[in-house]
């Protein structure tokens, strides 16, 4: 009943905007503007846990020592054109579907706080598997100049605030954003967030937080603002910064650059870095870290080669807003973040393009990453469950295969292999060991009015 009437909402506003009263022929308009982009994504997830490792069923409580999960998602996206004249109005309108292929009540984490794809039933997502969920979310637009403002279920793209999209259907959140790109090279961004719709949801109303601290019901806002700066094609700066309610402020600094060397050769490096300390009342407690890595690199020809260090300041873990990804440290693996308390992480990478060997759209990457020297014994609030950490260690290797198709009729459908070992040791008790695998199918199509 509710996408019912998502969807005659949006329809009602796509007629009300799309009227003569807004005609202009400078630009392509409403109608003539809309685009339809429908991604089919199939996923199947493993995890299975060694070395007596085990996560608890959150139906029953019950040890899981293997999850095996396999869903098959379909997310549309409809984005209107903008009304013409000098202040364009428009609608954005996603509709998700989840269908469970395979995995049962013993199989099946929560796609939560416990790793998966499958949605469990309840608003803890502790009941029984879904056998198939979904969602609409609408987005109000408005354009000016060099201005796009949102407002709606929305997927901010900041490093302080990234809606993730690594399971099987992706997060949203609810409030407003814009973005703007008035000056060459600069490009902005920035917004107020109110809620989270998690990957798994059928709605928009989920509590903020954060990954490390859980959800936290005094946060009733996320405010970001950031920028990025593209001074050539050599160097890139970026400052972003955010204000999680009564939690913290966060900001984020990095630069990258690129040096040519020759023809097919260069040298890429770069530094990241967060500062983030608790602000208003610390719902998550006393938060004093600074996690910064640093990379440097060569790309020759089709191979790329990357070492980078990774470094957590701080008795707490580096955190970052409640079921978003893409942090920006070069350590951030499919398995760990390697940001536990006080923690430094070594990475090795390698990157292979298979183009030169006739194999356009095939590529590889290897990494490897070790973290030591992790101690969360003075962790307090909501973080001392590191507590029992004192001179922990971990390492990760991933493997990661990617093929995407160049042409033909079922040009870009892809297929993406990862696979991760990751495995702990000292007094480590906060991660597992764990062998995982996911296997991704992806095909999109896209659709002009």
């Amino acid at each position: 009943m509710r996408s019912t009437v998502c969807y005659r909402t949006a329809l009602s506003l796509a007629i009300l905007l799309a009227s003569p009263a807004f005609a202009d022929s400078d630009d392509e308009g409403f109608i003539d503007g809309t685009r339809v982009h429908v991604l089919n994504r199939n996923f199947f997830f493993s995890q299975d846990y060694r070395n007596g490792d085990f996560t608890l069923n959150p139906n029953n409580g019950e040890r899981q020592s293997l999850h095996r999960e396999w869903g098959h998602g379909i997310i549309a996206n409809l984005q209107s054109g903008f009304t013409r004249g000098t202040v364009g109005f428009g609608v954005d309108v996603q509709g998700l579907v989840g269908l469970k292929l395979d995995g049962g009540n013993g199989a099946v984490g929560n796609g939560v706080g416990v790793p998966g794809i499958v949605s469990r039933s309840g608003s803890n997502f502790d009941g029984e598997p879904k056998d198939s969920y979904g969602k609409v979310g609408t987005a109000l637009k408005v354009r000016a100049f060099d201005t796009e403002l949102r407002y709606g279920d929305v997927s901010p793209t900041s490093p302080v605030l990234h809606a993730s999209d690594i399971r099987l259907l992706p997060q949203t959140l609810r409030g407003f954003i814009f973005n703007n790109n008035s000056l060459d090279g600069l490009s902005l961004q920035g917004g107020k967030l109110e809620s989270s719709s998690d990957r798994n949801a059928s709605n928009h109303r989920g509590d903020l937080g954060t990954v490390y601290a859980g959800r936290i019901k005094g946060a009733n806002d996320v405010v970001y603002l950031g920028g990025d700066y593209r001074f050539n094609d050599q160097l890139t700066l970026r400052l972003h910064s955010s204000r999680l309610d009564d939690v913290w402020n966060q900001s984020f600094f990095s630069v990258d650059h690129v040096q040519p060397l020759g023809s097919e050769l260069s040298l890429k490096t770069g530094l990241n870095y967060y500062r983030t300390r608790d602000s208003g009342q610390a719902l998550a407690g006393q938060i004093d870290n600074d996690s910064w890595s640093v990379h440097a690199g060569l790309a020759a020809g089709a191979h790329g080669f990357k070492l980078s260090y990774t470094r957590i300041d701080g008795d707490t873990p580096f955190d970052y807003v409640w079921n978003t990804y893409d942090l920006q440290l070069d350590a951030a693996s499919q398995v760990s973040d390697f940001n536990n308390p006080n923690e430094r992480a070594w990475e090795a990478r390698y990157d292979y393009d298979f183009a030169p060997l006739g194999v356009p759209g095939l590529s590889l990457t290897a990494r490897y990453v070790r973290g030591t020297d992790i101690d969360g014994t003075r962790a307090g609030g909501a973080y001392s469950y590191f507590n029992g950490t004192e001179d922990g260690r971990h390492w990760e290797r991933n493997l990661w295969l990617k093929y995407v198709l160049q042409s033909g009729p079922a040009k870009d459908l892809s297929f993406n292999l990862m696979q991760a070992t990751h495995r702990v040791g000292g007094d480590h008790v906060a991660e597992s060991n764990v062998d995982e695998l996911r296997l991704i199918v992806q095909y999109p199509l896209d659709i002009s009015l």
